[in-house]
């Protein structure tokens, strides 16, 4: 084989892992959404992120809240949140620069799970389940602002 043969060879390698490497994206996020999964975004403050809003998947799974991110290959969840444990301290619209970084039509939930202060993000849709999950729990856990 000459070289540009092997140039070739080495290139089309290449770009068939790349196909191979995001079908795979693909494939996990379709699964999950199969699951119930939803799009959320979470920032959590002071996490070695650079505290910047990181996308991914939501999903119920009882009495957790798992979170996986959208741009890996893992099958357990990044983040998982316990509904006791899940506070909600605030619903707002998204701040003028968090339009940049959010999905149009999120809504922004700042919470408190365990002495973690985060921020989650979700469309209207999405939030309406989030706090429909949050009240089924036993009562006097939570409050909902």
């Amino acid at each position: 084989m000459t070289l540009l043969e092997w140039v070739a060879v080495i290139v089309a390698a290449l770009a068939l892992f790349i196909v191979a490497a995001l079908g795979g994206l693909f494939l996990r996020r379709s699964v999950l959404q199969r699951e119930g999964g939803f799009d959320m975004c979470l920032r959590v403050d002071g996490n070695g992120w650079g505290g910047g809003w990181v996308f991914g998947v939501g999903r119920y799974s009882g009495d957790d809240l798992e979170w996986f991110r959208t741009f890996s290959y893992g099958s357990r969840p990044k983040r998982s949140l316990r509904r006791p444990d899940v506070t909600v301290l605030e619903r707002r619209s998204p701040d003028p620069e968090e339009t940049y970084d959010l999905p149009a039509g999120h809504l922004v939930f700042t919470c408190e799970a365990g002495h973690r202060r985060l921020d989650l993000s979700m469309t209207e849709a999405a939030s309406m389940a989030f706090v429909a999950w949050l009240e089924a729990g036993p009562p006097g856990q939570h409050l909902v602002a």
